[in-house]
Formats: C-alpha cells, structure tokens, sequence
C-alpha cells in the first residue's frame, strides 16, 4: 500500500517502509544503507561513515555566529541603521545558510562548488596575507551595480569570504615540535594543542597595509574601473616583469609571519577533478574545528577590528564605536565552556536593537540542496546543536544577571533518518528577558 503526499512541493512516496523523495532537481534521496542522488554528475554515495567523536562535536558546522551575527553586531556598534545592519548580515550569511526570518535558516551548499569554494571561502590553498588584503580590497573598491539588492549581495560575498580568510587559515600554521598534523578529524585529542598553539595570535591591523595603497589602487580603478582588482591582463600591464597583483603581494607584502599562514584547500593549478578537494582539505584534516571560534579567540578577535575598520571605511562610519570588551567577553564565556557563540551574540544584538527577545533556529535543509541535505540528514545534529546553544546562553545571561525566559516555535518540514520519525516539524528556540 503506497502512501502519497506533498511537502514543500516534492513528491514524497511511503512504500512498505521505504521512502524516496523525488525533488525538483530531479534527484531522490532513498532512506537504508545507500543515499542516492540522480543528479547530472551521476554520483551515488554510500551510507557515510561517523567520525569518531562525533556525537561529542555535533555543532562542528555552527558558523552563523562568525558570520551573520558578527557583521550584525560590528555594523549596530559603529551606527548603521538595523535595517541596513541586517540586510548585510543576512548577505554575508548567505553562502553557508538562507536566512528566510529570525527563526527560520535553510542550510546552503555552496561550499560543495569547486569555483565557490574559491571565490567565496578562501579554500584556495593561498597565504592568509594576500587573501585577507585582496578580499578587502574588493570590498572597499567595489562600485555600486545600480541595483541595490545585487550590491548588498556582492559585498556579502566579500564579507563572507574575509571572514572566511580567517576561519580557513590552516591550524597546523602553528603546531608543537612533535606533531605533524592535528588531525581533529581522527579525534579531538589534539584540540588542546591546538588552542595553545594558537594563543597570542591575532594582533595585526588590516588598515597599516591597505591605507598606504589607497591613492595608488584610487588611480587605477578610475583608470580601469573595479575591473582592475579582478582582471590579471589588465594588471599585468601595470605591473612591471608581467605580474599580477596577487604577484606583487607576495613579493612586498608577505613580511610577517601571520601574512604567511596558508589556508585550507589546494591552489588552482594543482587541482584536479571536480574540485571538491578544497573542502576536503578542510574536513579531511580538521573537520570543523577551524569553523569554531573558542579554538583561536584572538584570532577572531584580530578579525573582528579589521572587519570594523572595513566598514567604517565603505559607509563612512565611526570606527571608534566598536566596544571591544563586549567581543572579549563572549571569547571569555565561550573560551572556558569550549561553545558556540550562537545565541550568546545574538542576546547582545537585541541589546543594542532595544529588543527583548531573540531567536536560535534549528538550521535545516530543503532536498534541492543536495550537499546541504545530506549534512542535514546524516553528519551534523542541527537539533543537538541548537539545544547547546540555548543552554549556554541561558548560562551567558545568567551570569549578566538576567533570567530568560525560553518558549519553542515550531519550524519547518525536516527529513531525517536519525529521528524516530521520517518527518517532523524542527524547532526553533524563542529567548524572552
């Protein structure tokens, strides 16, 4: 006896226990040992194999706090409006999640595209230097497509692929003598190591490098037009001995020893195949330790100054109202309870938005996101992971002296096959205070 019905507008079929969605795409995910997508690549993956530890690191893939909530809470600080605020958080979200409401985050793939995972998250297998200078480069410079919406969605871009300079820079950069590889993948044994290794990292200003190339860079693209800070012929012709710009970085710019740190990924010319080796790079030696932002506070920190000082150039804003000691609190609290700071920033923005209450979504994915659904389904606890993060901000706020008050929505449609039950509604905490 088949059991038909419509979710979200794909096909779903019940038979004999067995279930197939039939999405838009034209691909199906089969429930059992095998997940298959019929997609135009054909690829057919087998049941995936859990990580050792696993269940001890389900927020592994939480980055909404480093991107989403960081660019809400630096742009609020230095005087944007909330709705602009928003806008562009919500685009510098956008590569990793589809932010639909405050309560509602669809789960993107784009790290799964071999020419995004280099335009978009710096798994490029480059310097840190060059990657961080040339990304701002384009923010600042970027001129205005005459359409507001595909602007702010540019420049979210950029953002994201800044902060992604910094959450992609390799971990083993630094590592003690006798170890060759962290490894976090295997298990989290070495995750100690790697915070101490990491300690003191963190203390150089974006603006010392880039300020001095302001007139130089003004001249070119009024010559050239935005155009010169992504064309390598046009570039080559400016430069001496045929070198690009990214040429001439190396030569002046990789001085310190933080420019020099490499990040995830492989470089262009070395790549082969469909390109998925950039992300592999990433969760093949790490998984998502380098996402999180408790194992390199100070890093983060370094990343928070220079993204203030970015947007207080492109929007004319007043660097000097970044408060600082709000950011070193949250590193403190996460620091010591090794969690997410979801929730926690996202308490600290209703602050500044004179808002009493806030959301922490359960993150989920729609079945014409292949990549995303198969994370959704089988590697990442996005329930688990929202449970955390609710606990730990009630803890954060208590110790701000304030009680919340918790109340659970209900969300979207989920597919899930860890569940007891085939479909369910996630949830979605409401925090009141």
């Amino acid at each position: 006896m088949s059991k038909i019905t419509y979710i979200g507008g794909d096909l779903i079929e019940e038979i004999g226990g067995s279930y197939k969605i039939f999405a838009k795409e034209g691909y199906e995910i089969t429930s059992g040992k095998e997940i298959i997508f019929n997609a135009k690549e054909g690829i057919s993956y087998g049941e995936p194999s859990t990580p050792p530890e696993m269940e001890d690191n389900s927020n592994v893939l939480y980055e909404t706090d480093g991107h989403y909530s960081t660019v809400y809470l630096v742009c609020l600080m230095l005087g944007m409006s909330d709705y602009n605020a928003e806008e562009l958080a919500i685009a510098a979200e956008a590569p990793d999640t589809t932010i639909h409401n405050e309560s509602d985050f669809e789960l993107n793939d784009t790290w799964f595209d071999p020419t995004k995972q280099e335009d978009i998250h710096t798994l490029t297998g480059g310097f840190h230097g060059v990657e961080e200078f040339t990304t701002a480069l384009k923010f600042l410079w970027l001129k205005d497509r005459g359409n507001k919406k595909e602007t702010t969605k540019r420049l979210g871009e950029l953002l994201h692929r800044f902060g992604d300079t910094y959450a992609h820079t390799k971990f083993d950069n630094l590592k003690p003598e006798n170890l060759s590889s962290y490894d976090l993948h295997k298990s989290a044994k070495n995750e100690m190591l790697a915070i101490e290794s990491w300690t003191g990292q963190g203390t150089k200003k974006l603006s010392e490098d880039i300020e001095p190339w302001i007139t130089f860079i003004n001249f070119y693209t009024k010559k050239y037009g935005y155009i010169f800070l992504t064309n390598e012929e046009i570039q080559k012709k400016v430069f001496k001995n045929n070198k690009t710009l990214e040429d001439v970085l190396h030569d002046i710019y990789l001085l310190n020893s933080s420019d020099k740190f490499v990040m995830y990924g492989e470089k262009k010319e070395e790549l082969l195949g469909m390109g998925t080796g950039r992300t592999g790079d990433h969760f093949v030696t790490d998984r998502g330790y380098p996402d999180l932002i408790y194992m390199r506070p100070e890093w983060y920190l370094c990343y928070v100054k220079n993204l203030a000082w970015l947007l207080s150039i492109r929007y004319k804003l007043n660097e000097k109202k970044l408060n600082i000691s709000v950011f070193e609190k949250m590193m403190n609290f996460i620091s010591k309870n090794k969690c997410s700071m979801k929730g926690i920033i996202d308490f600290e923005i209703a602050k500044i938005r004179k808002k009493k209450v806030f959301y922490i979504p359960v993150f989920y994915s729609s079945p014409n996101r292949t990549m995303a659904s198969v994370d959704a389904v089988f590697n990442t606890n996005y329930m688990g992971s929202a449970e955390d993060a609710k606990n730990y901000t009630l803890e954060y706020m208590k110790e701000s002296g304030i009680n919340g008050i918790v109340e659970e929505i209900k969300g979207n449609v989920k597919i899930s096959f860890m569940s007891d039950d085939f479909f369910y509604r996630t949830k979605a905490f409401k925090i009141k205070y």
